[in-house]
């Protein structure tokens, strides 16, 4: 190998490594709790708020990393034919002053979280379906139910809301929804993915561009669509990337084993996140259609579960055990 080729290989490697992205841990919470299930959380300015299952919504102060203080518990039950039913705090969505809670058999939940300590309903929502995850579109609501589907429910009366459209799907659990207005995506675990394309004022479904359910091999646990690519958290298979912009169906166009079944996904800049069991891998995503792994973070007694990057950090809930449970905060680099 002579000295030229030598140079060459060097500057690409010194090049890689400036435009790489490395996390590294600066701070942690962690706690112990009975029956806690962890998934989507959301940040806002100093407080995190903390979805935990039948455990209800957990809100931190995160104002000082060093020493994060717990701040409130939202619980709920109803009394239904003499029994309570407690709602099951899913996944959660703020903004502004408002959390969008999905809420298990209690429905969605809109709280009012101006004074984080002593948040209160202003809105609920249900018709005795679970919700498991929602996503909010102006003064929309989309609902996804657990083996029912999709709904929307107009949220510009509080007091009083209303459905205005709906696609029931018949054990479709929906574990995630991405509004790419016109479309709809919504994937479902071993159900794979739907696509449904809407019109303001929301009165009416169909099935958009592909015409039958997409299967994924493995569960489709999380779908991010960036252009005409996707980029799919696929469980045991890992991170899938599907071209979207064809008129039958998506066509996987890469795929890639990651170090445990990759459950949640972030794309931040160019960079796209997975937690995937103990690890959380970082890919270069500048070619999009052939993501290439950069950095991985790995913790052996850790399962990562959901991501979110706020103010240029990584925030990665983790469970260890039945009982414990947690936030790890990274910086990024």
């Amino acid at each position: 190998m002579n000295k030229k080729t030598l140079l060459t290989i060097a500057f690409a490697l010194i090049v890689n490594a400036i435009n790489a992205q490395y996390i590294y841990t600066k701070a942690e919470y962690s706690s112990s709790l009975k029956s806690v299930a962890l998934s989507n959380f959301d940040i806002q300015d100093t407080i995190l708020y903390l979805p935990l299952g039948e455990a209800g919504l957990h809100i931190l102060d995160i104002s000082d990393q060093e020493n994060i203080q717990d701040v409130f518990t939202y619980t709920e039950f109803e009394r239904r034919s003499r029994e309570k039913v407690f709602g099951t705090a899913h996944c959660v969505q703020v903004i502004e002053n408002k959390a969008y809670l999905s809420f298990g058999v209690l429905g969605l939940k809109v709280l009012d979280v101006t004074d984080p300590t002593m948040p209160y309903v202003i809105g609920t929502y249900y018709r005795y379906q679970d919700v498991y995850c929602s996503e909010i579109y102006e003064n929309y609501a989309f609902l996804g139910y657990v083996g029912m589907g999709l709904e929307i429910v107009d949220l510009s009366n509080l007091d009083n809301i209303n459905m205005v459209a709906r696609k029931n799907v018949k054990g479709f659990s929906v574990k995630n929804i991405q509004i790419i207005p016109p479309y709809v995506v919504i994937s479902g675990g071993v159900r794979g993915l739907k696509i449904f394309k809407f019109n303001e004022p929301f009165t009416d479904f169909k099935q958009a561009d592909f015409p039958r359910d997409y299967q994924t091999n493995n569960d489709a646990n999380k779908i991010l669509l960036r252009g005409a690519n996707a980029y799919l958290a696929n469980d045991f298979r890992g991170l899938t990337v599907l071209n979207m912009g064809l008129p039958l169906y998506p066509l996987e166009v890469f795929n890639v084993k990651t170090e445990g079944k990759a459950t949640d996904l972030i794309i931040d800049g160019n960079y796209l996140y997975v937690a995937c069991g103990k690890s959380i891998e970082v890919y270069d995503i500048k070619e999009p259609a052939s993501p290439a792994k950069i950095h991985e973070y790995i913790n052996k007694d850790r399962k990562f579960e959901s991501l979110k990057m706020y103010n240029n950090q990584l925030y990665a809930s983790f469970s260890n055990g039945k009982k414990n449970y947690g936030i790890m905060i990274f910086q990024v680099e």
